[in-house]
């Protein structure tokens, strides 16, 4: 009796010790599969194996589990389908070349890592340890129309060395649909031996005709994500994906990241690679640091790289999408806290569009994406090894309509490790490709910090120009630059060699058909020795030089603090640099003004002409206290243009080597014409040879209507003749009868702001006529037609209307209107 006694204890311990081992999982609310199981594997098998219809049932895991082979759960008729922990530090794992969760067409599933599905802690580690090549290793497989289901607040750890998958895989295979409408939120995804990293965290490529559309990546910590070795992704989505949502997930590195690639590895966070991927949400995302949020909180630490190998970066990469017909959302992402260092030449892009991209990409439309910070220096460092490198803010390569707006790029140095070398940067640019670009509302640089964006190396070399531009586009299509910032830029160059054409630029068009209005160019410095050609300035506030046949328009901007401070500079500071095509294009009310070079033999130029047929108009330009180099309110080097209502003024320099309120060069084109009228040249500089109007070669001008002052230099020189008085002038040009020479009584002359530039002497009356604008600076209707970019009331005002010749306009006298008509035969009246 004793020994039955023993046994039957053994043997209820043994069923008991059955029981415990078959605890890890629970089922409860199914149709025939609840029960208790080792695996969830095992669970998902039973669950399978009996119809379900309208179930709600429940899995909690209460115990590890360790699966092989794969927990894979097929589709069923349940309403829902939850799976969470019951108590903490719980963990599902495996070492599989295969999915470790397979959700096999299974829909309206949650996994929940929460203990009992409350609060915030992420108590679940799903993890396949796998680092095999074999197709489809992840840790979490959709596949087969696997729908309406969400994956949260799990650790979730793979290796995948697949290129076709990921941590999370969204498979290709599909009956129906695709697998859609799937969501993972709030999960920390990572790679499962820092020895093993995957290629993709995450992973999805559909089929045609049934895409994965509608799924939502939300709210994750992706860390430690790249492989040392190879190419790789944090989300990429590959062909046939649609609807997307990728919102507010955290990429970083928690440790510096040395590579290990033997060929230079393309590493990106978030890519879309794949022209059938579209209509895609990249949303408030932060890319950067080594914590959540770019590591914004608490101490502030970078994602670093160190300079082992040399490797290319791409923040958000449209490599080959969206397509024709459909639109691409980039809004509000964060990508700062970077110390990226490179062996060879550093390739580094934020946001990219490739050429490949023929849809609609919108770019910060809603709310604007920052790049480094709007504040202080060196939230990004970009470093080149011993070879010249680049660095992009944004990159616009694709054929479709692209709307970049209201994003904020700032902070960032791009940096060479040898100072022989050059490291470039550009803010926004648009490459030479088709399509309708608009670039507006941007900040590129700081209104605040000095050199928020800095090319740090000295780029000494001769054979390497460094550049530094804010704006660029080379695109043939139409693009319209309006309402950006581009403010405290500095090229560190130091190159001594003129031919060297190192150059900063705040705002440069190349080709196709361009509108650059209402921006704000300023505090732009360099200290090179360039005097390379017209376009390959050493600082120009805004370069044009589109040559297509479709007029250019250069309107409303703003220029100002540009300087070059190269002891020996034999080059130009130019406000506006513009090279057109032979169509009637327009530059008109800017203002510019601040610009200084360190040298006597140096040039500040406000607006230089080079070629095309233009109307310059409405324009303030202010060289005041200037303490060195040759002045140039308007250089006039090729072609004949028309010059109406500009206000230039040169006044309060010491030491400079002349000035000159319109120069015009002796370039003379067949069936050219320039009209010069109604403009205010006051050449007051208190050094040096100055000079109202200069013209070389006095063919094709139409001149009259203008104030002419030379402080102690020649009032004009028209040809060979040098005039020192008014009288002279208007006998050299046989013209200029209704122009003068007096002090147009400026608001404050020298000052910063355009109404310093508003004046008030009552002689100023110009004249209306065709072609000549209607509207002043402020783009008010003109009333008086005064001269100068503002419009005022000026006295003596006498106008002709002729219904026959070419009498008609405003005259400050009774007499100078009876001299225009008397040059011809007239019919009208004078009033």
């Amino acid at each position: 009796m004793k020994k039955i006694n023993k046994l039957t204890l053994l043997l209820l311990a043994m069923m008991a010790i059955g029981q415990m081992a078959q605890a890890q999982v629970t089922v409860t609310g199914s149709t025939g599969a609840n029960a208790s199981y080792a695996k969830l594997a095992l669970a998902f098998t039973a669950i399978n194996g009996t119809a379900q219809t309208g179930n709600n049932i429940v899995i909690t895991i209460t115990a590890n589990t360790s699966e092989s082979p794969s927990a894979v759960l097929n589709a069923g008729a349940w309403t829902t389908l939850r799976i969470y922990p019951t108590v903490t530090g719980l963990s599902i794992t495996g070492n599989l070349a295969t999915p470790l969760i397979d959700l096999n067409g299974a829909d309206n599933v949650t996994i929940d890592g929460r203990v009992n599905a409350t609060g915030s802690t992420k108590d679940l580690l799903i993890a396949n340890t796998s680092a095999v090549v074999t197709a489809g290793t992840s840790t979490i497989r959709f596949y087969n129309d696997a729908s309406a289901n969400t994956v949260k607040y799990c650790t979730i750890k793979g290796s995948s060395m697949d290129p076709a998958a990921g941590v999370l895989f969204f498979s290709a295979a599909g009956t129906t649909t695709g697998n859609d409408g799937n969501t993972v939120d709030n999960n920390d995804i990572t790679n499962s031996t820092d020895a093993n990293r995957p290629l993709n965290a995450v992973y999805s490529a559909g089929t045609i005709a049934k895409t994965n559309s509608g799924n939502t990546i939300s709210n994750n910590n992706i860390y430690n994500f790249l492989n040392k070795g190879a190419s790789s992704n944090g989300i990429q989505l590959a062909a046939n994906n649609t609807g997307w949502s990728i919102s507010t997930n955290s990429f970083y590195e928690t440790d510096s990241f040395v590579p290990t690639a033997v060929t230079a590895a393309t590493y990106s966070p978030i890519y879309v690679s794949d022209v059938t991927s579209a209509d895609i949400a990249i949303s408030g995302n932060f890319i950067g640091g080594s914590a959540p949020a770019c590591g914004t909180t608490g101490i502030v630490t970078k994602w670093t790289k160190t300079n082992a190998k040399t490797s290319y970066f791409c923040g958000i990469y449209l490599k080959n999408g969206p397509t024709v017909g459909t639109t691409t959302s980039v809004q509000g992402n964060t990508i700062k806290n970077f110390s990226w260092d490179d062996a060879g030449a550093s390739t580094w892009y934020a946001i990219v569009i490739s050429s490949s991209a023929t849809g609609a990409v919108n770019i910060g439309t809603v709310t604007g994406n920052t790049i480094g910070a709007t504040t202080g220096t060196g939230s990004i460092t970009v470093t080149s090894g011993s070879i010249d490198g680049n660095v992009y803010g944004i990159y616009i390569g694709g054929t479709g309509a692209v709307n970049c707006q209201n994003n904020t790029i700032g902070a960032i140095t791009a940096a060479n490790s040898n100072s022989s070398y050059a490291t470039n940067f550009y803010g926004i640019i648009k490459t030479n490709t088709v399509g309708t670009t608009t670039i507006s509302n941007n900040t590129i640089g700081s209104t605040t910090t000095a050199s928020s964006i800095i090319t740090s190396s000295s780029s000494s070399s001769t054979t390497n120009a460094q550049y530094l531009v804010g704006i660029q586009s080379k695109g043939t299509g139409t693009v319209n630059i309006s309402g950006n910032i581009v403010s405290k830029l500095t090229n560190s160059t130091i190159n001594n060699t003129t031919s060297t054409n190192g150059r900063i630029t705040g705002i440069g068009t190349y080709s196709g058909t361009n509108t650059i209005a209402n921006n704000t160019v300023r505090d732009l410095t360099i200290a090179n020795a360039n005097v390379i050609g017209l376009r390959d300035g050493s600082v120009v506030g805004i370069l044009q030089m589109s040559l297509a046949a479709a007029a250019q328009t250069v309107s409303g901007n703003t220029i100002y603090n540009l300087s070059n401070t190269y002891a020996t500079f034999i080059g130009y500071v130019t406000g506006i640099y513009f090279e057109g095509p032979n169509t009637a294009s327009t530059v008109s009310g800017n203002f510019i003004h601040s610009l200084t070079v360190s040298s006597n033999s140096a040039y500040n130029c406000g607006i230089r002409v080079n070629q095309g047929t233009s109307t310059y108009s409405n324009n303030i330009i202010s060289l005041a206290g200037n303490t060195a180099g040759t002045l140039y309110g308007i250089l006039e080097e090729a072609y004949r243009n028309n010059y109406y209502f500009n206000t230039v003024y040169i006044g309060g320099s010491t030491g400079t080597s002349g000035s000159y309120g319109i120069w015009s060069s002796n370039s003379v084109y067949s069936g050219s014409t320039s009209n010069i009228r109604n403009n205010l040249f006051i050449a007051a500089s208190t050094a040096g040879s100055n000079y109202g109007v200069y013209i070389a070669t006095f063919t094709g001008y139409t001149i009259d209507y203008n104030d002419y002052i030379a402080s102690g230099g020649t009032l004009a020189t028209i040809g060979a003749t040098n005039c020192t008085t008014l009288a002279d002038l208007k006998t050299a040009t046989a013209q200029d009868a209704h122009s003068v020479s007096t002090n147009p009584l400026f608001a404050g002359a020298g000052g910063t702001v355009a109404a310093n530039y508003i004046p008030s002497s009552l002689a100023l009356v110009g004249v209306s006529g065709a072609g000549i604008p209607t509207t002043d600076y402020t783009g008010t209707a003109r009333t008086y037609n005064s001269m100068g970019a503002y419009d005022y009331a000026v006295s003596g005002l006498v106008a002709v209307t002729a219904t026959v010749g070419t009498a008609t306009g405003s005259y400050p006298t009774l007499k100078a209107a009876f001299d225009a008509v008397n040059a011809g035969t007239h019919k009208g009246v004078i009033a």
